[in-house]
């Protein structure tokens, strides 16, 4: 089967990290614009807050990011959680997919030892150091494996499923 297109391939992710928060008891919505600064919102219905996702969707094992030059560690504004969305399609018309859940500070840790293993084979190779700002950040499924189907931290972030 051919690939996704990636317009379509962005917006598959965001949707179906919203089906998976909402079969969970969470109310959550797309954003919508060309000036958006997040990809979805979780609400809680027990504490009156919303969360904010920012959604990667790939086809290969890795995600761009550019989390470096975006966001800072302890960023006010970088959103609460990442949801890093593998889609590989089958033959058949069918899908393969994987969740990855991970908070700002374990993708900003992530994305740093990957940063740090890459400057160390740069300065080895080229003799100096590389411009990490003008590079692309990316995590491989590999880096964020452990962080599979980890819902529960948004969950229990808004204080558990929405009541009926």
């Amino acid at each position: 089967m051919a690939k996704i297109p990636s317009y379509l391939l962005n917006l598959a992710g965001e949707y179906r990290v919203c089906s998976e928060l909402n079969k969970r008891g969470v109310f959550a919505t797309v954003t919508y614009g060309n000036r958006k600064s997040v990809d979805v919102y979780a609400i809680g219905d027990r504490q009156r807050r919303a969360l904010k996702i920012e959604v990667k969707t790939s086809q290969q094992d890795r995600f761009v990011t550019s989390i470096t030059q975006k966001y800072l560690a302890n960023d006010t504004g970088a959103p609460d959680f990442w949801v890093l969305v593998q889609i590989e399609p089958n033959e058949d018309g069918t899908f393969n997919e994987q969740f990855f859940v991970l908070t700002h500070q374990e993708i900003w840790h992530v994305q740093n030892a990957r940063n740090e293993a890459y400057l160390k084979k740069y300065i080895a190779k080229h003799g100096k150091q590389f411009d990490l700002s003008k590079g692309v950040d990316n995590v491989t499924v590999a880096d964020v494996k452990q962080y599979k189907d980890q819902w529960s931290k948004i969950v229990d972030r808004l204080g558990g499923p929405a009541s009926g």
